[in-house]
């Protein structure tokens, strides 16, 4: 694995986790209010923090094609709607056609 991949691996992990540190701390502040407008700002800071995420993640990471090995990007409603599992996205490749599980690399490392 190259090191910027483990770079961004890391930041990943980092974020992931600081996401669910605020979302935990948020719903201990607005849920036991029992008002529900504690309840849906606590919703608009789960989904907000979720689409930043999945935004930032979709435009610092590129897949690598297994078949053809054709590095490629894709949007963040295909990053939304793609199964995945980690490191690896179910994809179809731009080039080849071919639906596979492709491997998740930092932009940076195909720069």
């Amino acid at each position: 694995m190259n090191e910027e991949t483990k770079k961004h691996l890391r930041k990943v992990i980092i974020f992931v986790f600081l996401y669910i540190c605020v979302i935990t701390l948020s719903a201990f502040i607005l849920i036991p209010n029992y008002q529900p407008f504690g309840f849906i700002i606590w919703i608009f800071i789960s989904f907000s923090g979720v689409i930043l995420f999945v935004r930032w993640h979709t435009q610092n990471t590129a897949y690598i094609c297994p078949e053809c090995g054709y590095a490629f990007t894709i949007t963040t409603s295909r990053s939304f709607i793609s199964p995945h599992m980690w490191r690896r996205k179910l994809l179809r490749c731009p080039k080849c056609g071919k639906r596979n599980w492709c491997l998740a690399v930092s932009v940076k490392e195909i720069m």
